[in-house]
Order: structure tokens, then C-alpha cells, then sequence
């Protein structure tokens, strides 16, 4: 099993919440969260619930400034 770190966790936040929001993102954090991925073992991202919540409110303030 994988377990990303906080600082691991916090990248694949932001670069999921940049790709959601079509915003700019760094290509060299995505391929090295892509490394993280491809290890074949499960995940277990110790994401925090405000985090959740917090890319949740995001997303849906980002659709509702779509027309």
C-alpha cells in the first residue's frame, strides 16, 4: 500500500483542483505525482476532511462561474 505524505497529499490536491478548474499547473509536480501512482499498490491518502470539503466548495464555486 501507498501512503502519500502531507506534502505529497497537498500536491495531488492542488494539481486535482487546478485540473477541475482549468487553471495553470506545473508539469514536472504532475509527473512526479504520476510516479507516485504508478507503483501499482493501493493508495491511502491521508487527505484531511476540511481538505475535502474545501476542493469540494471549489469545484462547485468554479461551475457555478461557468456559463
Amino acid at each position: 500500500m501507498l501512503v502519500l505524505n502531507d506534502a505529497q497529499a497537498l500536491i495531488v490536491q492542488t494539481l486535482l483542483t487546478k485540473m477541475l478548474v482549468n487553471d495553470a499547473y506545473s508539469v514536472a509536480q504532475l509527473e512526479e505525482a504520476l510516479m507516485w501512482f504508478q507503483q501499482g499498490d493501493r493508495i491511502s491518502c491521508p487527505f484531511e476532511q476540511i481538505w475535502s470539503k474545501t476542493l469540494a466548495q471549489q469545484i462547485a464555486q468554479e461551475l457555478r462561474r461557468q456559463p
